[in-house]
């Protein structure tokens, strides 16, 4: 009988009664911490937060809250129930283990009145690999900040978008902090939400504001593979002013074989744009609600919005993907 094994409060594992918690996540393609399985080199060792456990060196079941499950060697360790555990350093299938480096500023530009882009440029002789879609944290003086990495994954650079308005003092004070320094220490890759090898089926992107930064990235990366399906881009923002970047949709135009992009305007009415909110764009054209895969940039408020309108509309939620799913959930 399988018991389902929670990891780290992200991973989800069926593990047979048969197989130590170790066995089955690696059979399952986890990088788990490991070196003797033998419960001698303690590298598997891990809190058990629920369930209980049988552990052979000590003959005997454990349970969380009891002396111990503070630290239970999972290799081990046999499931006697479901289970939640905290493992450190552990990876899941097909993700990439975090690592912090200390990279160059290369460039720093203005896209617009409030974004700029940065070019970090990472080490010479450390790889580095993320997935497109995915994000970076800077590790400043007065604190850690998530960006977006706005490219594909290749080669050194890396590509920050940053929104530095009035109305976004802290982002003014990481520019300041940036434009001070020559390097900058970052934590990658972040976030579960991304693109490697894209699934068979038409992909549509709506983003407001710097969360085209990340659709960017999968983009490119589609351009990467040859990507066949049909692609959809919604972009959002308050005027046109605020959009930027502005001539990169009618490149990928060429670049991918079916591919359209909209930008919908919600403060002005504007010709070559849309009125409105951007998710009413993108409503307008969907006529398959079940049929594409969505993914959502821009602030928790609009990623919400967005996902209750399409769930409204009659798209599955198991469609949508965002990052703010995962740090800004909902009860």
């Amino acid at each position: 009988m399988p018991y389902r094994i929670r990891i780290n409060q992200r991973h989800t594992l069926d593990c047979p009664e048969s197989k130590t918690i170790l066995e089955a996540a690696r059979e399952a393609g986890f990088g788990f911490p490991h070196a003797c399985r033998n419960g001698v080199c303690r590298r598997c060792e891990g809190r058990l937060e629920r369930g209980s456990v049988l552990l052979t060196r000590s003959r005997g079941p454990l349970s969380a809250g009891e002396s111990g499950a503070d630290a239970v060697l999972y290799c081990v360790a046999f499931p006697i129930s479901d289970c939640e555990i905290d493992v450190p350093d552990i990876t899941a299938p097909g993700e990439i283990p975090e690592q912090t480096l200390r990279c160059q500023i290369r460039q720093r530009e203005s896209l617009n009145h409030d974004v700029s882009r940065i070019w970090l440029r990472l080490p010479a002789g450390r790889q580095a690999h993320w997935y497109a879609g995915q994000y970076l944290i800077l590790d400043l003086p007065h604190g850690q900040y998530p960006f977006s990495i706005a490219n594909a994954p290749g080669g050194r650079e890396l590509e920050l978008h940053i929104r530095h308005g009035h109305d976004n003092p802290g982002a003014r004070r990481i520019m300041a902090d940036l434009a001070g320094a020559s390097t900058v220490s970052v934590i990658l890759p972040q976030g579960l939400r991304y693109l490697d090898t894209p699934p068979p089926r038409p992909l549509w992107f709506i983003c407001g504001s710097t969360g085209f930064a990340p659709v960017k990235a999968m983009i490119e990366r589609l351009i990467q593979v040859g990507f066949e399906y049909p692609v959809r881009l919604f972009w959002g923002a308050r005027t046109e002013q605020d959009l930027y970047l502005p001539a990169l949709p009618s490149q990928w135009q060429d670049a991918l074989p079916d591919f359209h992009a909209v930008t919908a305007l919600s403060d002005i009415s504007k010709p070559g744009h849309a009125q409105g909110l951007v998710h009413e764009a993108a409503l307008e054209a969907l006529e398959q609600p079940e049929q594409p895969l969505f993914y959502i940039g821009g602030s928790p408020a609009m990623v919400w919005a967005v996902h209750d309108a399409l769930v409204e509309e009659g798209v599955p939620a198991s469609n949508m993907h965002s990052d703010v799913f995962d740090y800004a959930p909902r009860d």
